[in-house]
């Protein structure tokens, strides 16, 4: 049987999202093909009719997975005026749901040491996103008249924060250090 290629992107796509959110959940080597093509709904022979390897996949989910997160911080910074900009952003990354939702998160918090072990290409891939939300960052300085140059640490501490929240032995002491953060960064 024939399959329209409308069929096969929708698939392609299910495979996407359900292997971001396996992904960021469980870590790029904590999920097989077999599970990710499983929740997808799909079996497990059909993986490289979509992709043409592993690799290919696990750059092209983190990289979706990071345009959500883009995405919902650009929509964010849209409606919100240009001097309370930079407290929206970091206020939502730095958030309890945030914390408690990496499936659903920034794949930098969720991956950075397994980033780190990934092929080069997809390093630089993902590295366009790291850009991006560096971006967006900077932009929020600038409503409040503060330098530029100040957003890449500010992700990297909003990074590490989120990161160390979820190290934390319990919830509370999470959203305390993700508190403490937030004043950090806004004061």
């Amino acid at each position: 049987m024939r399959y329209s290629t409308d069929h096969k992107e929708r698939s392609r796509e299910r495979i996407l999202k359900e292997a971001s959110v396996l992904l960021r959940t469980r870590g790029v080597d904590g999920v097989g093909l077999a599970e990710i093509m499983r929740h997808a709904g799909l079996t497990h022979g059909g993986f490289y009719a979509h992709f043409p390897s592993r690799e290919a996949l696990v750059a092209d989910a983190l990289s979706a997975a990071l345009d959500q997160t883009v995405g919902r911080l650009g929509d964010l910074v849209a409606a919100t005026p240009a001097d309370q900009r930079l407290a929206a952003i970091v206020r939502a990354y730095l958030s309890r749901q945030h914390m408690e939702e990496p499936g659903n998160g920034c794949v930098f918090a969720a991956l950075g040491g397994d980033i780190g072990r990934l092929p080069l290409a997809t390093r630089e891939q993902l590295a366009q996103h790291h850009q991006r939300l560096i971006a967006l960052i900077a932009d929020g300085l600038d409503g409040l008249g503060r330098p530029r140059d100040q957003a890449p640490v500010i992700l990297a501490t909003m990074i590490g924060s989120l990161t160390m929240a979820r190290l934390m032995p319990d919830a509370e002491a999470g959203q305390h250090l993700l508190a403490e953060a937030v004043t950090a960064i806004l004061t």
